[in-house]
């Protein structure tokens, strides 16, 4: 008898296979070696063991009777669940058979109370600890026949450490080739960690630059680190890339991505011998930029913590920007002892953004120029409407980028955060007036 789980993909063994149990029993590439004295007992007692070819080779001294898993894994299955209505059955299965393994399919199609597990150490647990890294705050991502959405978004992110389980498709050039296309917010290395506790296992750091065009031994595991920033690197004249900068890899959201502060920077009309304030700076990457574009400008870089204060110092170190001075405060207020602007860019704000607009405006030189990021619709009109009626043009530009990724044969677009952006400027002087006729009088 079964019951139906759901929308899952099998029926459940209802409660009547209670009387017989499938043990499930991890095994390492070190075979048997290692196994628990529950489990080494499971098999000794066996009277039918399942699993693939090349795991039942490593019970072949056992007497029980062998059933391999051939090229449907859904009959096997089936076919362990018919046997499991007589008697116990031992399934072999990889590692921890419930860490990215065979024990998620046995959990949809059986109850819980018939499953026992013999769990070995992971992969991942090995690659870790061969490494020497402390993995409880570790993101584990596997594109073992998957797609690689969820490894995108955690590079996009600067997760570190991170784990990826690979497969012949996802190997580790190909992630390093993703790595590459995505240009994420830090500069990663690459462990490749094969035949993990195997005799011919192997520890292999590599550059992301030269594992593309390299193969690895099979199985492997891919462990991705933060790597520090070189002191020196030969820069571009404009649009230094986000892994260029000091982050916080936790907080991605606090560097304005490349391709948003090009645009941003384009519709601050930048010209020599300006004053700017940068409020919620961030990183420090656009005060950064302009400073390199504009050799001679004034740059204040405001940010509220101390840490992120910390960050755009670093940052201006790195890019020797002597003329950006970073400003610990909180706006509105810490605007107040800064000299009047010719632009302001403004990255934040919050709640306190239409008294910030409103200090921007009494302060700014007569022909400023206001550039403001925005992620969502609401916070933009509402200080759209506050600077119309104060008489400025207004123009927004919605901004909805993706950057290619080329993973094994397929390339996809891997999409940013979409970003409004708002410049706001004052009117020219009118210059439509008809001028005196010649001698005639002219009052003003």
């Amino acid at each position: 008898m079964t019951t139906t789980n759901g929308p899952g993909r099998y029926p459940k063994v209802s409660q009547a296979c209670s009387a017989h149990v499938l043990h499930v029993i991890g095994l390492g590439l070190d075979g048997l070696q290692g196994l628990s004295l529950q489990a080494q007992t499971c098999l000794a007692d066996a009277e039918i063991i399942a699993g693939s070819k090349a795991q039942l080779q490593t019970v072949a001294a056992y007497p029980a009777r062998k059933l391999p898993l051939g090229g449907d894994i859904v009959a096997w299955i089936e076919e362990i669940a018919a046997l499991l209505q007589q008697q116990s059955v031992v399934v072999l299965a990889s590692g921890d058979p419930l860490f990215y393994g065979l024990g998620r399919l046995l959990t949809e199609r059986f109850d819980r109370h018939c499953l026992r597990f013999y769990p070995q150490v992971s992969s991942v647990q090995l690659a870790f600890n061969r490494l020497g890294i402390p993995w409880q705050s570790a993101t584990v991502v596997s594109v073992h026949g998957r797609q690689p959405d969820r490894l995108e978004q955690a590079l996009k992110q600067g997760k570190s450490p991170l784990a990826v389980l690979t497969d012949f498709v996802h190997t580790p050039g190909e992630i390093a080739r993703l790595i590459r296309d995505l240009c994420p917010p830090i500069q990663y290395r690459m462990t490749v960690c094969s035949h993990l506790g195997a005799a011919q296992e192997s520890i292999q750091p590599v550059s992301i630059a030269a594992a593309i065009d390299r193969s690895f031994p099979s199985p492997n595991v891919v462990v991705l680190e933060t790597e520090p920033l070189t002191a020196e690197l030969p820069l571009p004249l404009f649009g230094i890339a986000d892994g260029d900068f000091h982050t916080f890899p936790d907080q991605p959201g606090l560097i304005t991505k490349q391709e948003v502060r090009g645009l941003s920077l384009s519709l601050l009309r930048l010209r020599p011998n300006i004053t700017v304030w940068d409020v919620g700076a961030g990183t420090g990457s656009i005060s950064i930029e302009i400073a390199r574009l504009v050799p001679d400008a004034r740059i204040y870089a405001l940010e509220k913590t101390a840490a992120g204060l910390t960050l755009i110092e670093k940052n201006c170190r790195r890019f020797g920007t002597t003329q950006v001075s970073p400003v610990r405060g909180v706006a509105p207020a810490a605007l107040a002892s800064l000299p009047a602007p010719d632009r302001v860019v403004i990255g934040g704000g919050g709640k306190a953004m239409p008294e910030i607009l409103e200090v921007c405006c009494d302060r700014i030189q007569a022909d400023g120029v206001i550039v403001a990021n925005f992620a969502t619709l609401e916070t933009c009109v509402l200080a759209k409407q506050q600077l119309q009626t104060q008489g400025w043009i207004v123009q927004l530009l919605q901004v909805n980028l993706a950057r290619s990724a080329t993973l094994a044969t397929a390339t996809r677009f891997v999409p940013l955060n979409p970003v409004i952006l708002l410049q706001a400027s004052r009117p020219l002087p009118s210059t439509d007036a008809v001028a005196p006729a010649s001698g005639a009088s002219h009052h003003v």
